[in-house]
């Protein structure tokens, strides 16, 4: 789900910075779609291998080859789309569409190696777009779908100690750093390749990690490329993350990222002297209330000066029915203030979707309007277990403007979006999802897209994993 689009993501990025059309620094932000509740975030992982049912079709002492698919398709009908101006702002109308994605992938695992483990995988993957989609990207295309390489990758991992471990990984593999606030997603879906809601395009291209893991603490040093697509700006960052586990209770992390290579000569020199730097936590404070937060700033060039950040709680029922959670969570993401000479934008780099809100911030508004820049919001999420299989979510979410005048308009406020979501873990390989969402507009939606009608969003999901 989710990416750039025209002007509203990654393009938003106005004079005062380098632009991207169809991909860039951004990396462009897209995660799988909708799992929901289901699933929880990782602290840190890399996606070597695939979340798919993997069949295994060859097994020795010291090799084993394996196969699996994911097939995914999503069907949107939404009324009011862009608050009733679709042409004035995307130049389609856009009521409804089908998106498919299909994704073949082969691993293979060689023991006893150089005294570790070495492995592979190889993937592609397959989208298509029935109608037109309300990101934009597709306007002017027929049906627009492609078939590209995703994943292609050699890694190797040996143990130092008994609970220490080294490992390398090369080439186009999946990266994720805490929650995918800053990295999570390079890929780049929609346009002329279609499925842009899916995102089924994640993996960095180009890229190398190398990890050490000694009992609590990880380190990680990275090399990371975007997918951009044939219209985009290629990009590397490179960088170095540590993280610490605290006795199972609490966790901390930092990040350091530096823009290695930004492919346009004209906005290079600035583009590759940006940095991020990220620290972030998290802390279990009972049995029953976690506390996490994230905070990162961004400098280089005498030029970026911009920050994010957010403070979340989480609130389990444990004693009540259906195992209730209620989530609180403020984020904060800098928009430029047209006014001075730098540039205030907080940059999003390759975040990516691990949970609803998180960190496309709203079903449609995440979706449709913005990158994770130039917003504050409020968010309050309830989630509960209907069966072992079954969970609902639903969430408020209030949206202002860090900076009004980056868009042109006068007021901050943006606008309330009520979200709910039904996932549905029909069998060990069916996965089902059902979303419904309205945007309310405030006066600073009105003024941006001269719409002021009640977008309303209704979606059908299915995955299956071969």
């Amino acid at each position: 789900m989710r990416d750039d689009k025209g002007i509203k993501k990654c393009t938003i990025l106005e004079a005062k910075t380098f632009r991207s059309e169809a991909g860039s620094l951004c990396l462009p932000p897209r995660a799988s779609a909708a799992l929901g509740s289901l699933i929880t975030a990782a602290v840190a992982a890399v996606g070597a291998t695939s979340a798919a049912a993997q069949t295994t079709v060859y097994e020795s002492d010291d090799v084993s080859l394996e196969v699996a698919a994911d097939a995914t398709a999503v069907v949107f009908t939404q009324n009011n789309s862009w608050f009733g101006e679709p042409e004035a702002n995307i130049g389609a109308d856009t009521d409804s569409w089908v998106e498919l994605a299909f994704e073949p992938q082969l691993y293979l695992t060689v023991r006893n190696v150089l005294g570790g483990e070495l492995s592979a995988g190889v993937s592609t993957v397959t989208t298509k777009t029935y109608g037109e989609s309300a990101d934009g990207l597709a306007v002017g295309f027929d049906d627009p779908g492609a078939t590209t390489l995703e994943k292609l990758y050699v890694g190797w991992k040996t143990e130092i100690g008994p609970n220490d471990t080294i490992e390398i990984i090369g080439g186009d593999f999946d990266y994720q750093i805490g929650t995918g606030f800053l990295i999570k997603d390079g890929g780049r879906d929609g346009g002329d390749r279609g499925g842009f809601y899916l995102g089924a395009r994640s993996a960095s291209r180009g890229s190398a990690l190398l990890r050490v893991k000694t009992g609590d603490l990880l380190l990680e040093g990275f090399y990371l490329g975007n997918n951009p697509g044939r219209s985009g700006i290629r990009a590397h960052v490179i960088g170095a993350n540590v993280e610490y586990e605290l006795a199972e209770v609490a966790s901390i992390g930092a990040t350091y990222i530096k823009v290695a290579h930004f492919d346009d000569p004209v906005t290079a020199g600035t583009a590759e002297d940006l940095r991020t730097y990220d620290f972030r936590g998290s802390a279990k404070i009972t049995d029953q209330l976690t506390l996490s937060g994230e905070y990162a700033v961004q400098s280089g060039a005498g030029f970026y000066d911009g920050k994010g950040w957010y403070l979340q709680g989480d609130y389990g029922f444990d004693s009540l029915p259906l195992n209730p959670t209620l989530t609180y969570r403020y984020a904060e993401v800098t928009g430029d203030d047209p006014a001075t000479l730098k540039n205030e934008e907080f940059i999003p780099l390759a975040y990516g979707f691990t949970d609803y809100g998180q960190w496309y911030q709203g079903e449609i508004t995440g979706n449709w309007i913005f990158a994770n820049s130039n917003q504050k919001t409020h968010m309050v999420k309830g989630t509960a277990t209907l069966t072992e299989s079954l969970a609902l979510t639903a969430s408020w979410l209030n949206i202002s403007l860090d900076e009004p005048g980056q868009l042109g308009v006068t007021d901050a406020a943006f606008g309330n979006e009520f979200d709910v979501f039904i996932d549905w873990q029909a069998t060990d390989r069916l996965f089902l999802s059902l979303a419904g969402a309205i945007l309310v507009p405030g006066e600073g939606a009105k003024q941006f897209t001269g719409g002021s009608g009640t977008w309303s969003h209704v979606m059908l999901y299915a995955s299956v994993s071969f």
